[in-house]
């Protein structure tokens, strides 16, 4: 999901590994026992909160899907309901997946079956097991798919009116702020804008550190988009704050170097 914690590199790294080593071992598999019939894994974008921007094609994609992978079933059977989809057989595929749930996944679909993966909100493969699932579909000879629609990245970057031609995205940042300090340092002389998913709580405390490192830029705190509380707080950095006690889902975007 693009609200999920972004795993550390290298680790990130020897999942994939595995996840591969695994894909080629069953492809080999495959190819002993004389092959199945190739199906696909789609990726679904979903809404931030407001059901309406759910896309047709999103819709016709989970309607015919033979299997929905996703990053909480609660949540993923919750949408498919409100959006008058049929009950269909759900898997979870979260961050703590290991290569031998992401492998189970694949093999459905080399078994012939559309297999959707969704995530809680936005657009699959930004801070989730996305990436992964691609990984070992590619590895599997799969057709990989993508149905784009609402991400919380870009519609951040649209309200915040800062320029976003070219950006950095940092997912969830640090949380201590020796190490929040120490990613955001290669920014300090940038002009590219900074966009960065954050628990409301932690808000103030992330936007105090930015102002320590990055200096008095503008800052856009978007709060619930497309939600009935929809919210956006300005500011500078060292001198504005974001008020609070803040709730709901947060993008924040700092503008670049001026």
């Amino acid at each position: 999901m693009e609200k999920g914690r972004r795993r550390g590199s290298q680790k990130g790294r020897r999942r994939v590994e595995e996840v591969r080593t695994a894909a080629v071992r069953e492809r080999e598999t495959r190819r002993e026992a004389g092959g199945k019939g190739h199906g696909r894994i789609v990726l679904v974008a979903t809404p931030l909160g407001n059901l309406g921007d759910l896309s047709p094609r999103a819709r016709e994609t989970l309607t015919v899907a033979d299997l929905v992978a996703a990053e909480d079933t609660r949540v993923a059977s919750r949408l498919l309901a409100a959006v008058g989809i049929p009950k269909k057989t759900l898997v979870r595929l979260d961050e703590h997946a290991g290569p031998s749930a992401i492998s189970r996944v694949v093999e459905r679909a080399v078994e012939g079956q559309t297999v959707a993966f969704v995530t809680d909100a936005g657009v699959p493969g930004v801070s989730d097991p996305g990436a992964d699932l691609v990984q070992a579909a590619v590895e599997a000879g799969l057709a990989v798919e993508c149905v784009p629609g609402p991400s919380a990245v870009t519609a951040a970057l649209a309200l915040s009116g800062f320029y976003a031609q070219q950006y950095v995205f940092l997912g969830y940042p640090p949380r201590r702020p020796g190490r929040l300090r120490a990613a955001l340092e290669p920014l300090r002389d940038s002009t590219m804008t900074l966009v960065l998913f954050e628990s409301p709580h932690r808000v103030a405390e992330t936007l105090n550190v930015a102002a320590e490192v990055l200096g008095g830029r503008r800052f856009a705190v978007c709060r619930e988009m497309t939600k009935a509380f929809e919210e956006v707080i300005r500011g500078r950095l060292g001198e504005d704050e974001p008020g609070g006690p803040l709730k709901g889902e947060v993008t924040v975007v700092i503008e670049g170097r001026r």
